[in-house]
């Protein structure tokens, strides 16, 4: 097959003449942009002799003197994730303004850091590339290099590559929160998924199968593991690295960001010779990282640890690590009986799965052994009647459990770029987001002896609960509030992963109160102060006050309701304009109303639309919490957001907060409503509720 002739370099009476005839642009070499440089690594702006000039989130635009050099518009475009543009220039041009812009050593840079895959072994199983394939199976190795240092350069988490339709997207999950990174061809989708599976140990030709795999990748020189999972989707294979990087792990109690009575009595519980301490949480809520950081203050005491895991995350030195394997047969719960003769004093037990494991775990407990373990519970008392779900005896629980750590993590804001004007606008230390790390909402039951009396009597959650309450626990939107008033976080991080507390927590049962307008709690340090328009019986349990400097309310008073018609033609949702004499006079808004004294959200959205409008609700679905910051009261104020549908309306009767009423398209609506939370709530409604019900969440949010 004939090959193609290189372009002879231009010359500049040429270079007109040539752009012309390519239709390309002349390129201005003093234009190259930090970001466009950026984006292209220094080796493939001299292997092609280009230089990047301007990018923008789909393109980017390079200086080229080969207009015909298709292997560097396709690898461009690999390396970086964009459509190429290019534009011309002679060769010696552009080669001294890669020097001028890259520095005039081509050897390997600092920010381009290259990856050494350790499974060589898997390596040597895959067929050896023909001739024909070597550009291509290089620039996916490069590719596949690339994705997982930028990760990981990035403080990823987990990378997750996701075929669409469009392109294949590439995710990264930093501090929490996933955020797009880059869109690469379909094209390359395929070899990626293969190159990825290579390193990992798993089966390239298995494309219809979930696998999971590992790996271990060098960066300059320092090892980092990987865990790979694959999982069939309808457009290709989705991959998510897991990125276990023991450089960005936090290894002490004090570096988890615990409010310090937290840390004092997590210490406490570590004081414990025997008996079981458990860590409740969602996945990805710092459970393992907490617990490692335990074992380490353990260690101190110069104690044999053994761990039983699945899978082990970190290498721990000094500790004995035990890996499940239940293909042969090495189980949680067959592990921890060959680990009881090893003569253990802690014993860390990955996660308690089910009554086998949870029974032998309970009695290591009570034979002298220091058990810690996992469970997964929305909050640290409901770990009580998880294990009693799993059949354990309530005696047993009381007896051993020792104390309890329910876990969230939050994003700290970022210390380079909180100072006065700018705090919270991003730098390049957070990534443009304002937050740079985590740190931990924690709520810490210690078993008590009213504790231990309750769980035996197999008393309820909320009794339980109480019993914890009762000796310090704080819940975790009080830890939560604890750091945003301290200015770590934010109000809106703590209600990203806590709700906040009902009045109960506050109280004891006898006197049962609702969160609402005319009986809003106030947060004062470790509790919330209930206010004085409250009756004497109520203020004489008020806990000790403290003073905190700024935001000191947390209120839920309001209900906004989205009356929705449901035609087959389309929606139309019901909107509502102001009357002159009300606030925000004129401005169009779903329903909205106070919660009275004593009443329900959900009792307070059914009279505020009749009231309102004159409508009786046939469906009503719950939706979202909305804050917003009341500045004159100094206070935030959560209201209950609502979808309420209406079957066969009626004529409108508005009251007098309204002036006018009209049925709206979903679109018009979106168009009229004048604050960006409410069409941000109409929004997600149209996205849950399209079908006429919530799916598989119907059972949560439908009220009636």
């Amino acid at each position: 097959m004939a090959t193609r002739a290189p372009v002879p370099p231009p010359s500049a009476a040429s270079l007109d003449t040539l752009a012309r005839r390519f239709r390309l642009p002349l390129a201005d070499l003093s234009t190259a942009s930090a970001h466009a440089l950026a984006l292209l690594p220094e080796r493939w702006a001299r292997r092609f002799n280009v230089l990047p000039l301007t990018a923008s989130e789909q393109d980017l635009l390079v200086a080229t003197a080969d207009p015909l050099d298709v292997d560097c518009e396709r690898t461009l475009g690999f390396a970086t994730g964009r459509q190429i543009r290019l534009a011309l220039a002679e060769a010696d041009d552009i080669a001294r303004a890669i020097d001028d812009a890259y520095g005039t050593d081509p050897g390997p840079r600092d920010t381009d850091p290259l990856l050494e895959v350790q499974h060589l072994d898997r390596e040597a199983e895959a067929a050896p590339p023909s001739p024909s394939s070597e550009d291509a199976s290089s620039s996916i190795t490069a590719l596949v290099d690339e994705l997982l240092a930028g990760g990981i350069a990035a403080r990823a988490s987990d990378i997750h590559i996701e075929p669409e339709e469009q392109g294949i997207a590439i995710r990264h999950r930093v501090d929490g929160v996933l955020a797009h990174a880059r869109t690469l061809p379909r094209s390359v989708g395929p070899a990626l998924v293969s190159r990825i599976k290579i390193i990992s140990g798993l089966d390239i030709a298995d494309r219809l199968r979930p696998q999971d795999g590992r790996a271990r990748v060098a960066i300059n020189g320092v090892a980092v593991d990987l865990r790979v999972s694959t999982l069939p989707a309808s457009h290709g294979e989705k991959v998510v690295v897991r990125v276990l990087d023991g450089r960005s792990t936090v290894s002490t109690l004090d570096g988890m960001g615990f409010n310090g009575d937290e840390l004092d009595r997590l210490e406490r519980l570590l004081q414990s010779r025997e008996g079981l301490i458990l860590v409740t949480g969602p996945t990805g809520s710092g459970k393992t990282t907490t617990l490692y950081a335990a074992l380490r203050r353990l260690k101190e005491r110069g104690v044999n640890i053994v761990t039983v895991e699945d899978p082990i995350e970190y290498r721990l030195p000094g500790i004995v690590q035990v890996q499940v394997n239940e293909k042969a047969g090495l189980t949680f719960a067959t592990a921890l009986r060959s680990i009881m003769r090893q003569d253990p004093d802690v014993v860390l037990i990955g996660e308690i799965r089910d009554r086998e494991t949870a029974e032998i775990a309970i009695q290591a407990s009570l034979t002298g052994h220091l058990v810690l373990s996992t469970l997964h519970t929305n909050d640290a008392p409901s770990a009580v009647t998880r294990l009693i779900d799993i059949g354990v005896a309530s005696y047993k629980i009381a007896t051993a459990v020792k104390g309890v750590l329910a876990q969230r993590l939050v994003r700290r804001i970022c210390s380079a770029c909180s100072d006065a004007a700018s705090q919270r606008e991003g730098c390049a230390e957070c990534g443009g987001t304002g937050f740079h790390g985590r740190l931990a909402l924690v709520e810490v039951l210690i078993a008590s002896p009213e504790f231990e009396r309750r769980v035996a009597a197999g008393e309820s959650t909320e009794r339980i609960a109480s019993a914890a309450r009762d000796d310090g626990m704080r819940s975790l939107w009080q830890s939560g509030m604890v750091h945003a008033s301290a200015e770590r976080t934010t109000v809106e991080e703590v209600l990203r992963v806590a709700s906040p507390d009902q009045p109960a927590r506050a109280v004891s049962e006898a006197a049962p109160l609702r969160l609402t307008h005319a009986a809003a709690p106030e947060f004062q340090g470790d509790a919330f102060i209930l206010r004085d328009d409250l009756d004497a019986t109520s203020a004489r349990r008020r806990p000790r006050r403290r003073s905190l400097p700024g935001m000191t309310k947390i209120e839920v008073g309001t209900v906004d309701v989205f009356v929705v018609h449901p035609l087959a033609a389309g929606w139309r949702v019901l909107a509502l304009q102001r009357a002159r004499d009300t606030r925000c006079p004129g401005a169009w808004e779903p329903v909205h109303g106070h919660i009275e004294p004593g009443e329900e959200p959900e009792d307070a959205a059914v009279r505020e639309v009749r009231e309102e409008t004159g409508l009786s609700i046939d469906a009503l679905y719950i939706v979202r919490v909305q804050p917003f910051y009341l500045r004159k009261v100094r206070a935030v104020e959560l209201a209950i957001v609502f979808a309420a549908f209406v079957n066969a309306p009626g004529d409108i009767v508005l009251g007098t907060e309204h002036q006018a009423a009209e049925w709206l398209s979903v679109d018009e609506a979106l168009a009229r409503f004048a604050f960006p939370a409410e069409r941000a709530s109409l929004r997600e409604i149209a996205e849950l509720l399209a079908a006429g019900d919530a799916g598989p969440v119907d059972d949560v949010m439908r009220v009636f």
